[in-house]
Parts: C-alpha cells; structure tokens; sequence
C-alpha cells in the first residue's frame, strides 16, 4: 500500500514535466511537418510561376525552387530542435558537424552541385536546347541541383550527374539557326568531274530549304580524293536549323535523284585481283 502511494505521487509530481515533454515532441512534429508542406508549396509555386520574366527562365526555377526548399528545411529542423529542447549556442555545433559528415560523405555530390552552379552561371546550355553530350544526346528538360535531366530523340528521359555534363563537351545544337549541311559522295573514275561539279552546285542551289540571304557563304563543292574505286566530293550548303534531319534526308535524296538523271555512277567499293601465272 505504501509503495503504491508512493508511485502515485511520484506520478503527481512528474505528470507536469511529461504532459510538457509530450506536447513538446508533438509541437515539433507537427512543425516539421508543416515545413515539409510549405516547402514542398514554396517550391511547386515557383515552379510553375511566370513571375521574373526573361531573369528568371526555365532554367533557373527548379534550381531556385530547390534552394527555396531546403532553406525552409533547414529552418524547420532549427525549430525543431529548439522545441524539443536544444539550446541556441548547441545547435551552431550540431549544424556544423553535420554539414562537415555530409561534406566527407558526398563529396561527389558536392562536386554535382558546383558543376551545376557553373552551368546555371555560364549558360553552356538551357532548357530546350538540343545537346550532344559526352554519352548522350537530346532536348534539356531541367537542369537541377544534382542532375541534368535529358531527352532522348527516342522520348526516353536520362538523369546525367552535372558534374559529367560539366567536364565533358557539351556540342550545343539550339544556337543557332543554320546550321552547315555537308555530304561525302563519290562518283565513278569515268565521270567528267566538271560535270558532276556543275550537277551538284546546282542541286544544292535549288534546294527549297536552303537559306539564301542570310548564309555565310554560297553552296560549295570540292573534289576532295581520289579513293580506290571512286572520285570523292565533299557538298556543303548552309540550311535553317530547325527539323534538320528532315531537311538533311530531303538534300540526300535530291542529290541521289540528281546524279542518277544525269546518268552519274555512284560506283560500289571495288577490288582489281591481278593472278600472275608461274613460269
């Protein structure tokens, strides 16, 4: 009887201390929580602003989004703490070691993030631009914190660490709006090579999507060697970039058709045998 009485005040008295540990511990639930929802909010909405204009594009919002986001985090892990009873001048400590263990532990994370900042500062590429990257190549869909997020020409998404895209070269295609067509064809050692010539100038110059004005230089053709079985020219004309390989494929087949009407052979790989007889 004695003992239970005991344990009943001992009870009384700290019922106060635990009723405040437990509202404690669940106020600080509760508010981490509530930062997971702002921040996963703070970050949708800038996403999907139109706020900032040309200064603030497709390129920079996830990765503004982002920042956004683990700033709220960390504010609320700091509340956390407070609340659960930490002090002040401990947490500076806390956060320190932290961000020390995670630097030793990520280190080519790190290394992702700096090489993303340098894209998002030199600008080597943006959202929608065609790229051809060391292994891979496709349309910019977002240029993240960590990750470069690609798409293929076969629609298929590729996440690539932005410390690859950043070290390797980085052929960007959405620059500029024409872009040099060139062609390798060889012809027959029986062909009059001045004819041929002329055939060719005039294919490339008749072409319906050529660009005309606003071409650095005029369609160009060059006898380039003379291979085993064939005389190689080298065609070059200036084209819009936009839909290149419809307007690259189309060109071939104009040349094909060309030379064919003009009764140019486009000779098969070829091989001279000499047998030399004994005796």
């Amino acid at each position: 009887m004695d003992k239970a009485l005991e344990y009943w005040k001992f009870s009384r008295e700290q019922f106060p201390f635990l009723l405040n540990i437990s509202l404690n511990l669940i106020s600080a639930l509760l508010i981490f929580i509530v930062g997971i929802l702002v921040g996963r909010w703070v970050q949708k909405r800038i996403r999907s602003s139109k706020v900032g204009g040309k200064h603030l594009d497709a390129t920079l919002k996830p990765v503004i989004a982002s920042v956004f986001f683990y700033v709220i985090i960390a504010m609320t892990l700091y509340a956390v703490l407070i609340k659960v009873g930490v002090p002040p001048t401990a947490i500076i400590p806390i956060f320190g070691g932290a961000a020390l263990a995670i630097a030793l532990a990520l280190k080519d994370t790190l290394s992702n993030i700096a090489a993303g900042l340098m894209l998002l500062f030199l600008r080597p590429l943006k959202v929608g631009e065609f790229v051809d990257l060391p292994n891979t190549s496709g349309s910019i869909v977002e240029i993240g914190l960590f990750a470069t997020t690609v798409k293929t020409a076969e629609g298929i998404f590729q996440f690539v660490p932005n410390s690859q895209v950043w070290s390797g070269r980085i052929q960007n295609y959405g620059r500029h709006t024409m872009r040099q067509f060139r062609l390798d064809i060889g012809v027959s050692y029986d062909t009059d090579l001045r004819h041929a010539q002329n055939v060719l100038i005039e294919t490339l110059t008749a072409a319906k999507e050529r660009v005309t004005d606003l071409a650095p230089s005029p369609p160009e053709v060059f006898v380039m060697n003379f291979g085993d079985s064939s005389v190689n020219f080298n065609c070059r004309v200036w084209l819009p970039a936009d839909t290149w390989f419809a307007r690259a494929s189309e060109l071939r087949i104009e040349i094909f058709e060309a030379l064919g009407k003009a009764d140019i052979e486009i000779p098969f790989p070829q091989r001279v045998v000499t047998m030399k007889k004994d005796g």
